[in-house]
């Protein structure tokens, strides 16, 4: 991977690839997150929900998806890149770019185990605003909500 990246809309014949980025993305970050769904259904999901119903980018290098996220409304609900990406700027590159589009402020959630996005998250000018149990999602985990919202906004960066 040494080219250029580039941004581009996501389309369905993407399914298959961005649900291996998603697979593989999370086996690596968070090996001790349970695996509910298996990868026909990660694929399914990919197709029928995320790319049918919320805004995808792609992130490509040399002509390879390198990283995705996806944005329903204004939730930031996937940001995912290959684990050999980490750290090459893919993930930094479409976080700023759903910033871009959403100038009123995004929302997301993580799991509380997961320090590394949340340190991600927080150095691009997310807050915690909430903390749950686990009750909430399908993995039954903590998790945390972080909002962002645009330096223009009163209030920005401030919870409350």
């Amino acid at each position: 991977m040494s080219g250029p990246l580039r941004l581009r809309d996501g389309r369905l014949e993407d399914a298959d690839v961005l649900a291996s980025i998603h697979l593989r993305s999370r086996a690596a970050a968070m090996p001790w997150l349970p695996v509910l769904h298996d990868e026909a259904e990660t694929r399914g999901w990919m197709r029928g929900v995320v790319l049918a119903s919320q805004r995808v980018l792609v992130a490509e290098r040399d002509g390879r998806a390198t990283g995705f996220a996806a944005v329903d409304g204004d939730w930031l609900e996937q940001l995912y890149v290959l684990p050999e990406a980490i750290g090459t700027g893919v993930g930094r590159l479409l976080l700023d770019a759903v910033k871009g589009e959403h100038p009123d402020g995004l929302s997301l959630h993580v799991f509380a185990r997961n320090e590394r996005a949340r340190r991600f998250y927080e150095a691009a000018g997310f807050v915690l605003t909430s903390e749950g149990d686990g009750s909430g999602n399908e993995e039954g985990l903590p998790d945390c909500v972080y909002v962002w919202r645009s330096g223009k906004q009163p209030g920005a960066g401030t919870v409350g």
